[in-house]
């Protein structure tokens, strides 16, 4: 076929009547277009209903992944673990989590590598809170001392509720409630005198009555951080396709601080902001992609090798992005 082509553009093929000469070169016209226009790159991506996926949805919503040459496929989970399933299922390409759960995971030995920070980056940017219950004496940092936390343990509520404690130098017992909502339900009854929430449920149940006692978000330093992780084999397999994902996140993320009233509907939708506070509940400032801070990093894994969750030796340069 190529062979006629050339032949055809140098006017050497004069015994070829015009319909033939029309469909060869309609036939290497289709072919030049498939070429030119490759397929979409697939990514799957897991998200939780947090306000830390809301670059992500715009990013798919208004066709910026596509632009960027990616097929972005956004699955949403109810929970960590229903997320982390379908991960070491393979069902997924990456998710939105914490450092906590990256580590975890590759000491089970699924091996993640970080490609950027969520939120984070700065104090104000943190979303956990120790609360005390309507009724009880608690009402400072140091009332907490001997006391009892609700928390889930072995994930990123207990460890920034030891960083929490550890800062203000400060002993309390930790007890397992794992569900969230019912955490939050047996601090409003004052069935545990204090326990650890996550935003927004943390300023709902404030709005109910529980008590704010400190928060990240307080700190002079940022102690809490999401990230978004892809598989190790994806990123080997794919390296084009994080760079392209990583610069379509860059321009939703500057059109969401650009704009905040514009998404602040859609924002409240995917964090699922309870309605008694929505009008109220503040937007954070996006930060642009970047990678977690080693400093981070290291407080993290000093943390889950002194509670024995991890055995393995885990460098920054293996768990982060170049």
């Amino acid at each position: 076929m190529l062979k006629y082509f050339l032949l055809l553009l140098s006017g050497k093929v004069k015994e070829m009547n015009k319909m033939n000469k029309l469909g060869i070169v309609l036939i290497i016209m289709a072919l030049a277009g498939c070429t030119a226009n490759p397929p979409k790159q697939e990514i799957k991506i897991g998200i939780l209903p947090i306000e830390d996926a809301l670059p992500i949805v715009v990013a798919e919503q208004e066709g910026i992944f596509s632009k960027h040459g990616l097929n972005v496929e956004i699955i949403k989970f109810q929970s960590a673990l229903e997320r982390d399933s379908a991960l070491t299922a393979n069902e997924l390409h990456a998710v939105i989590t914490d450092p906590v759960a990256v580590i975890l995971l590759g000491e089970a030995g699924y091996n993640m590598k970080i490609v950027s920070l969520c939120l984070g980056k700065t104090p104000e940017e943190g979303v956990f809170a120790i609360l005390a219950s309507p009724n009880s004496s608690i009402s400072s940092v140091k009332d907490l001392e001997g006391g009892k936390i609700a928390i889930s343990s072995n994930t990123i509520i207990e460890y920034v509720t030891d960083s929490l404690l550890k800062e203000y130098n400060v002993n309390a017992e930790k007890i397992e409630v794992k569900k969230i909502p019912i955490r939050m339900q047996m601090l409003l009854d004052d069935k545990v005198e204090a326990a650890t929430l996550p935003e927004p449920l943390a300023s709902l149940a404030v709005h109910k009555g529980a008590k704010l006692i400190v928060s990240d978000a307080m700190l002079n330093k940022s102690i809490s951080q999401t990230v978004i992780a892809f598989r190790e084999d994806f990123i080997r397999e794919n390296p084009q396709a994080i760079e392209k994902f990583l610069q379509a996140y860059k321009e939703a993320v500057e059109k969401i601080n650009s704009q905040p009233s514009k998404y602040r509907s859609l924002f409240i939708e995917i964090a699922r902001v309870p309605e008694p506070i929505a009008n109220s509940y503040p937007m954070p400032t996006y930060p642009e992609p970047e990678p977690l801070g080693k400093e981070n990093f290291l407080s993290v894994y000093e943390w889950a090798k002194n509670k024995g969750l991890i055995k393995k030796e885990i460098s920054y340069e293996d768990i982060i992005y170049d």
